[in-house]
């Protein structure tokens, strides 16, 4: 059998778009200031950032001074929940066990040092919650910081962000949001939340490079301290090129969305076909199988007859299809993923294929096609 060259695991990271690139070229080059210089090299690279900052603010319609940069999704998550309940002596939190482990990991560890108490809202086997628990909770702590994030990074469920905002307003709650898997499927849910992130690697932009939201009427202490850059909200010299290369694959984001979401879903509604047709057996985690409860990007299943789950990933890579077990933080847990975990589902082990706008339908059918063959 011809080694494939396909990859289906952009949730993990996406390849770099070529319009991306050229605009981060001159500052990869010649543009080499460093932007708290006041000579014109410095003064040169200030001004790149504070464009960015500009353009990044008037997409998501919040004021530039909202916006601050970061190395990705993980500091921004660290930054975020770590400093409002510092700097808003916060000292309940409500969370989901669906979330990241770079959500996880900081509340859980503040309440081990005894600095919050961590509560969790109970989830079905589709990943669900209800408002109306979040609500009860809330009734009993007020002053309090809810983290749900927008968009499962491995099943795709989608959580009603509006309606969370809604009731932490109602409440005098803060809401906190992992907004990073979200970008093609509820961009403007973003202005729900107190606090939000995005890194650009999720987007066709360069790795190591990402920003966090932080509604004016909320206040943050910083993470990483030793400079003033960044609003004194993050000491260190920026990095100026992932900087106007995030702001330009945003800028791509957003002028493409349709068509890119369009190929998505079209993408996605011919694997799960495919998959039904060839492979009977399979569950569809949480909403993945859905196209308006889940991620258009987004395919998680697993399967019974899948005795030698970690054989399989290995299998498909063999023949040179990239997919993944869950999300590439947790890659190669031999107790499987704890999202799928959570479920209670009979095996912890699924395979999350996810989609970019450079997926084809040949693609999937070759992957399908392989895939049935490797568990035959």
């Amino acid at each position: 059998m011809p080694i494939m060259d396909i990859y289906l695991d952009h949730a993990a990271t996406t390849q770099l778009d070529p319009e991306v690139l050229a605009s981060m070229m001159p500052y990869m080059a010649n543009l080499c200031g460093n932007p708290s210089s006041v000579h014109r090299y410095g003064c040169h690279a200030k001004a790149a950032i504070e464009k960015a900052r500009k353009k990044i603010a008037g997409l998501f319609d919040v004021a530039p001074s909202e916006i601050l940069f970061t190395s990705g999704g993980t500091e921004g998550n660290n930054m975020l929940l770590r400093g409002i309940i510092d700097a808003m002596h916060i000292m309940h939190v409500l969370t989901s066990p669906l979330e990241h482990l770079a959500v996880r990991m900081p509340l859980e560890a503040l309440a081990k040092q005894g600095k919050i108490k961590l509560s969790y809202v109970r989830v079905n086997q589709t990943g669900d919650f209800m408002l109306d628990e979040v609500e009860q909770w809330l009734k009993g702590h007020p002053h309090a910081l809810v983290s749900f994030m927008q968009v499962n990074h491995e099943i795709g469920n989608i959580t009603d962000i509006v309606a969370m905002g809604q009731l932490c307003r109602k409440y005098g709650a803060f809401l906190h949001s992992d907004t990073i898997q979200g970008i093609y499927c509820c961009i403007a849910d973003f202005l729900s939340c107190h606090l939000a992130l995005v890194s650009a690697h999720k987007i066709h932009g360069p790795k190591g490079i990402g920003f966090v939201y932080v509604d004016a009427k909320v206040s943050v202490a910083p993470l990483i301290t030793g400079g003033s850059q960044e609003l004194n909200m993050r000491g260190g010299t920026e990095n100026v090129a992932h900087i106007v290369g995030m702001a330009k694959a945003l800028e791509i984001a957003f002028r493409d969305r349709g068509k890119v979401v369009a190929h998505l879903l079209a993408i996605k509604q011919h694997m799960i076909a495919l998959l039904k047709t060839h492979m009977p057996n399979i569950t569809f985690n949480g909403h993945s199988e859905s196209l308006t409860q889940s991620s258009p990007n987004l395919l998680n299943i697993s399967s019974p007859d899948w005795k030698e789950h970690n054989m399989l990933i290995y299998n498909l890579d063999i023949h040179g299809i990239a997919a993944s077990t869950g999300s590439a933080c947790t890659s190669g847990s031999a107790l499987g993923s704890p999202v799928i975990a959570a479920l209670q589902k009979e095996t912890n082990h699924a395979i999350r294929f996810s989609f970019s706008k450079y997926t084809t339908c040949a693609e999937v059918e070759e992957t399908v096609a392989l895939l049935v063959q490797l568990v035959s």
